[in-house]
């Protein structure tokens, strides 16, 4: 934020200079950057008078002027197209040194010599780009040392970094209050005198209509007629050049102006252009485009607050006009728009626009609810004086459900406890009213222009600020906690990566941003791209961790390291319908090849297969206590062998598949041996997991273990028959399991398969006979082969 120091004093009296100030600023918190002389230093410049100009002999653009300097005349070449006989400029004379260090010398240009030169606003460092030549005013004597006419003006310009949660500092009042705050003097607000029309009153002109509430809780409109566009008068031109505003007419100057003083914006709207003479306040509807001042044709995000009259929208609501209403030279009457929007709306539709106005930066911050008709105030004064405008009487404010101040728990002994400090309560609270904050029955009344008071503790930094931290009690050794809770999310993730090491494979940790080529292989969906890629290598989020993992096992293939087990547990990236933002969810995976063990004398080698990457599977589902994992054949995936892959299922949920990765997608990454993989989707696995497992002691008593063989049809899944069996088997039944499965074998159809299972009886609490085993095992049998049909092997 730029600030004028003179213009500052317009608000309140101000005793230490400008460098003075801005080391207090900074004091309390408002870290001045620099502070900036409007006049840079400059010498053997005077006023000088134009008294020729001629066409430059050999050059089209240029021009051969004749300048007295008060003392002599001189031949000057000059390319500037505003140049005129007559005229007052500042002209550096031989020998001059301009503000950057320039020294002026005699120069030849296409053979014509050139003593001196004519400047410009952009050569003195009084502006960052020109247009042409300063032309002075003719009251000046010709001569004149330029730089001490000028430093008679002399002003300085406070650079402020201010921080986003002080919206109310992007003024010069707000900066005032800062002030008071710090030296104790009164802030002084501009006074706004208006003499209304009152022939007809504002219903007359205009109506407004609020049906976006929650975007637009307060709108409110001012008429003045009859204006007159010009441009505006020096003093405000040079006052918003100061501070980075290029003036344009006294219209738009002033709503400027007031954005500066006030830090609330204002917009003016052509009253001719304004349809049915409404103004509704709505939702952007679907697909809608609207071309903005700039002439650029804008396709509008959903929940934009748009600005209509009765048949169109005008503008985006605290962001942007549109060019169908703006003031221009034929403009005689204007509806003045002050208003207050809600930030997250503004701040989110500015975003998704790609734009950002001083107004949007405003609003997205906070602007001040009930400093509305303080600022259209303030303008409509300002027009009725600078553009000969008859201000209608009254304002047309909707306003359905005022703000009020915050009010803030607040324990002034709590203070001392936070700061170390031994502040007595009137000091705490003289400071604090300092910034007009009111202390009330245990509560502190913030103004609504301070959005950034929300908690007991931020009353108390005021109160530090103020004191001056500098001021503080400080201690010599403080104790650190560095120990932070983890959270539960990541205590399941540490889990599993435990359990994985323990199972023997090597973490990896792999790039997130990949090549869209590869991308498109692992999804279905279009995959998240990034706007601004660093590299053509990394240009989309990945949709899964299989693609990096890839890279990593043809990195280390291709230096000679054969037998890889890999995992890696992180975050992907997926399109989310209904936010702007991708979804996030963390995966796991884990990567083999090579060979299933190191080769001996006296082994064979033996390269991994599917049933490596299943038995892993299966390992770590035991070791994080999953039994309830159900698989299935599986032949749809985008990435994996159709027959050589499996889905696993959590109740009814697919969280992941398991197999060998397609050729096609190894060749993609110069893989030529075999690779096998699984991927779990962490978000649905992890809500299924119960880690607060009961260990139970070994049983003292002998188990007895029965085996029986049956026929079934192939289509019928061995885990429908273990959890069959498990169901009906009793307490006294301790463990199933499938020993051997076989098909195509004597006396057995082509849709059949043979399931041998092996039944363990045991008891916790005595050893079992002979009679009640059999009595069980025999049930178990003949419900077992009438559920599924089948036919018991002898």
């Amino acid at each position: 934020m730029k600030i004028s120091f003179n213009w500052l004093k317009d608000y309140i009296a101000i005793e230490d200079g400008p460098y003075d100030l801005a080391k207090k600023l900074t004091e309390s918190g408002f870290e001045v950057e620099e502070v900036i002389p409007s006049v840079q230093s400059f010498s053997g410049v005077v006023v000088g008078r134009v008294d020729s100009v001629e066409k430059h002999p050999d050059a089209d653009k240029l021009s051969l002027c004749e300048v007295f300097d008060g003392e002599a005349t001189n031949r000057v070449i000059c390319g500037a197209p505003n140049v005129k006989k007559g005229q007052l400029v500042p002209f550096a004379k031989l020998g001059a040194v301009l503000p950057q260090g320039f020294k002026i010398k005699k120069a030849k240009i296409r053979d014509v010599e050139s003593t001196g030169m004519i400047c410009s606003k952009e050569e003195l460092s009084l502006e960052k780009s020109s247009d042409g030549i300063w032309v002075l005013e003719e009251s000046l004597p010709v001569g004149l040392d330029f730089y001490s006419h000028l430093a008679k003006q002399q002003d300085h310009i406070l650079e402020i970094a201010i921080t986003p949660n002080r919206p109310d500092c992007l003024s010069f009042i707000g900066i005032a209050r800062e002030v008071s705050a710090i030296t104790g003097k009164e802030v002084t607000l501009p006074s706004a005198p208006i003499k209304e029309d009152k022939s007809k009153p504002i219903d007359s002109h205009i109506s407004i209509h609020i049906h976006d509430k929650e975007g637009c809780p307060r709108y409110a409109g001012r008429v003045i007629l009859d204006v007159v566009l010009s441009p505006s008068p020096r003093w405000m031109q040079e006052r918003l050049e100061s501070v980075g505003i290029r003036p344009i007419n006294n219209i738009v100057d002033i709503t400027n102006y007031v954005l500066v003083e006030y830090g609330h914006p204002l917009h003016a709207f052509d009253l001719s252009e304004i349809k049915g003479a409404e103004i509704h306040v709505r939702k952007s509807d679907l697909n809608e485009v609207f071309i903005t001042l700039d002439g650029k044709e804008r396709h509008l995000p959903t929940d934009t607050v748009m600005i209509c009259d009765k048949e169109r929208a005008v503008a985006i609501g605290g962001i942007m006009g549109g060019l169908n209403s703006e003031v221009s030279e034929g403009t005689r009457n204007i509806l003045l728009e002050s208003a207050y929007f809600k930030p997250s709306r503004i701040a989110q539709s500015g975003r998704r626009l790609g734009l950002s106005t001083e107004a949007s930066q405003r609003f997205e911050r906070g602007a001040d609810p009930n400093g509305v008709t303080a600022a259209i105030n303030r303008a409509a004064s300002l027009i009725s004086s600078l553009a000969g405008g008859r201000v209608v009487s009254g304002i047309c404010d909707v306003y359905p459900h005022p703000i009020e101040p915050a009010r803030i728990f607040f324990r002034p002994q709590r203070v001392n406890h936070l700061l170390g400090s031994d502040l007595n309560q009137t000091t705490i609270l003289n400071t604090l009213k300092r910034l007009q904050l009111d202390y009330k029955d245990n509560h502190i009344i913030a103004p609504t222009y301070r959005v950034d008071l929300k908690m007991e503790a931020d009353i108390i930094e005021e109160v530090a600020r103020l004191v001056n931290y500098s001021n503080l009690p400080s201690r010599k050794e403080t104790t650190i906690v560095y120990e932070l809770p983890h959270q539960k999310t990541d205590q399941m993730l540490g889990f599993l990566r435990r359990m994985l090491l323990e199972l023997g494979l090597t973490e990896v940790l792999t790039n997130s941003m990949i090549r869209e080529k590869e991308a498109q292989y692992f999804t279905e969906e279009k995959a998240v791209s990034i706007l601004n890629p660093i590299s053509d290598d990394m240009t989309t989020m990945r949709p899964s961790l299989l693609p990096g993992m890839l890279m990593t096992v043809s990195y280390n293939l291709n230096r000679h390291q054969p037998n890889l087990r890999f995992f890696e547990i992180g975050r992907i990236f997926k399109q989310d319908s209904n936010n702007p933002l991708p979804a996030q969810p963390y995966a796991l995976c884990v990567v083999l090849t090579g060979d299933r063990s190191v080769p001996t004398w006296n082994t064979t080698k033996e390269e991994i297969d599917f049933f490596d990457i299943k038995g892993y599977l299966e390992s770590f589902f035991r070791k994080i206590f999953l039994d309830n994992a159900q698989i299935f054949l599986y032949d749809k995936s985008l990435y994996l062998n159709a027959k050589e892959t499996i889905a696993i299922q959590i109740d009814q949920q697919v969280v992941g598949y398991c197999g060998k990765v397609k050729d096609e997608v190894t060749g993609i990454f110069d893989l030529k041996k075999p690779v096998y993989a699984f991927h779990l989707e962490l978000d649905d696995l992890l809500p299924k997991l119960m880690l607060s497992r009961i260990f139970e002691p070994i049983p003292r008593f002998p188990h007895v273990e029965m085996d029986f063989a049956i026929l079934v049809d192939k289509k019928i899944l061995a885990s429908q028959v273990l959890k069959y069996i498990k169901n009906i088997g009793g307490n006294l039944l301790h463990n199933v399991e499938i020993f051997d499965i076989f098909e195509g074998g004597m006396n057995m159809s082509a849709d059949q398969k043979s399931l041998a299972l092996r039944l363990r009886f045991q008891s916790k609490e005595r050893t079992l006979n002979d009679t009640e085993v059999n009595t069980i095992f025999k049930e178990i049998i003949t419900k077992t082969t009438q559920e599924f049909n089948a036919t018991l092997r002898k």
